[in-house]
Order: structure tokens, then sequence, then C-alpha cells
């Protein structure tokens, strides 16, 4: 079967690559742009006995075109030429989360045939999603912010027919992938993404076809319930998470600095109420860090401030803490998940 977008007529290979179904996809390409960007196909396509002549509805024989047999998943494949070229239309963008393509499959594939470019593309890519540094981590919270706004607007919580965990990346399986690839860059804050999810929210049994027609798992996803491919996880994995989470527990106690923070006369019950909203959000959701982001918005809102009973000055303090208490609990993460040699920065 030939590739829609990745059969070429001047091409002068034909890679082949088995697909889930069994019948093969064929990618009919350039020996050039292939040596070009790899020095594995290099070599493999000068040593004539590594490729041979085929015929497929006569088109290899009349064009005297050879064909290579990679052993890769048709799909990984597919990603890899995708970015050779269409460099333009990559299958991941640093502006959405990427899930249209399996970045530890594609990274597979440029790893075996050294596409050092490729490679480093990829992997920035990953260090751009689950990034050390707070700054980067508030823009994607942002953004998953505005997609949990939109999805819980949205009838059955479904936006083209996705659901919200349809639309982020999977975090069991990016520390499988950190492992696997040594980039520990992406624990720290793929543990904590992990520690927010229920360990019975499977991902392969959500999003399975028969999840569909379950109005228990259908309702879970459309009020923004997100899983994880649990069974991916190491005991190693599972005991960072485990001592991760009580160190998330205990962060909670850090909140208790609005409590010795002095306030005016005339706002002390509306302080007293921030304070019991911060507790409830951090023990209804586990993601303080998210909770204090709330929190923050909350009292920013300029349509709020007349209902907060705050006066200025008490809000202003109260971001300002909000904001030491963010990079203290986010620096300390490494330590928290027992990551070692990685820091998390500002």
């Amino acid at each position: 079967m030939q590739h829609p977008t990745l059969f070429f007529d001047d091409g002068d290979i034909v890679l082949s690559a088995n697909t889930p179904i069994g019948e093969p996809w064929r990618f009919r390409v350039h020996r050039l742009t292939l040596s070009t960007h790899s020095p594995v196909f290099a070599r493999i396509l000068n040593e004539r006995s590594q490729v041979e002549q085929v015929d497929t509805d006569g088109i290899q024989a009349v064009d005297n075109v050879r064909s290579l047999k990679i052993s890769e998943p048709a799909v990984d494949l597919a990603a890899l030429l995708q970015c050779l070229y269409y460099p333009n239309d990559m299958p991941f963008k640093l502006e959405e989360p990427t899930v249209k393509v399996d970045l530890a499959g594609l990274l597979r594939l440029c790893k075996k045939y050294d596409f050092v470019q490729l490679v480093s593309q990829v992997v920035d890519q990953l260090k751009y999603e689950w990034p050390t540094s707070l700054a980067l981590y508030e823009v994607h919270e942002s953004r998953v912010r505005e997609m949990g706004i939109a999805h819980a607007a949205a009838p059955q919580g479904l936006i083209d027919r996705k659901y919200l965990d349809d639309r982020l990346p999977e975090p069991a399986s990016i520390i499988r992938l950190s492992h696997e690839f040594n980039i520990p860059e992406l624990l720290p804050a793929a543990l904590y993404a992990l520690a927010l999810i229920s360990p019975t929210a499977d991902y392969d049994t959500f999003h399975s076809r028969a999840a569909r027609m379950s109005p228990e798992l259908a309702g879970k996803l459309a009020r923004l319930t997100r899983s994880a491919r649990w069974s991916l996880l190491i005991p190693a994995d599972l005991r960072a998470l485990a001592i991760g989470r009580d160190q998330l527990r205990s962060s909670r106690a850090l909140t208790r600095v609005f409590e010795a923070r002095p306030h005016g006369a005339t706002c002390a019950s509306g302080c007293a109420a921030l304070l019991a909203a911060l507790r409830s959000l951090a023990d209804d959701t586990h993601d303080i860090l998210g909770a204090l982001t709330y929190l923050r918005l909350y009292i920013s809102e300029p349509e709020r401030a007349p209902k907060l009973k705050i006066c200025a000055q008490c809000a202003a303090v109260t971001c300002r803490t909000i904001a030491v208490l963010r990079l203290r609990i986010w620096t300390s993460l490494p330590l928290w998940f027992k990551v070692a040699g990685v820091k998390c920065t500002e």
C-alpha cells in the first residue's frame, strides 16, 4: 500500500514497513535525502546486498527502483520521513502538546539510523513539554487550564470527538522514555503530573472502544479525569512516586505561612475564606501548584476584587507569597521524587 503523501514519482528507493493490520506501507523516497541526514542509511544504500529489486504493480520493475525493508513500525517511519520532507509541518510543535506521534518510537528510529539533527529536535521538544523551568511549566499549565475550560463547557466534554485526556501526553510513557534514552530532565514534571492521577485510571481501559460505550468511564472522561499507563512503570518509579506524593501532601503545610501573615481588621474574614478555599482545592486535586495558581488568578481578577473582602495590600502580599511558595515547591520536586542530578529552576 502506497503512503498517500510520501510516495514520490521521482523517488529512487522504496522503503517498506509493517502496519498493525499486516499490509505494509511503502514509501518511495530519495537516496540522497536519506544519505544526507543519516550516515547509517548512506552506508546501507551503498551496499547493494542490502537492497533488492522488487515488482509492485510493475512500478519498480519499469523504473528500476529498489526496495529496503524497515523492521520498525510504519507509523514511526512515516513520522521520520514527514520530518525530513515537510519540516514546516512537523508531527510535533512547540505550541501544542504532542499526541499525534509517538515520540519514543520516532526517537528510537532516529537513534538507530543516526539522524543526529532530528534526535536533537525530538529531545528539545520533550524537554520543552516536560520542563525543569517553572516559567515554562507555567506556560503549559495555562494552556492545559484553557483546554480544560473549553472541554468542561463542551457537550459530553468532547471537542472534535476527543476528551481532554486524548489531547494531552500520557506521563507514564514519558517516564519510561526518559529511562530508555537517558533524559532524566523529563522526570520531575512527568512524575508530578502522574502524582495527580488516580492509580485506578488506566489509560488503555479508559480509551478502549468499550469505554466509549460505558456511561461510567465516559462520564469520568467528560469530567476531565486524566489517566495513565501504569503498567509501564518499574518498581523504582512506583517507589519514587509514592515518596513524592507523601512530600506533596506535606507541602500543604507550607500554606501555613498565610496564617502567620498580618492582615487588616477589615479583611480578616476575606483572608480566612481564601485560606479555606486553598486548603479545599489542594485536598480535592492533590495539585498544590495548581491550587496556588488558581488562588492567585482568583485574587487578580478585577471583577472579583470588590467581593473578596480583602484590602489591596493583603491581595498583593498574598500574590507574592504564592509566587514564593510555588517556586519553593517546584525546586523541591527532584528531591521529593528522588531524581538525581536534575535541578528545577525559575
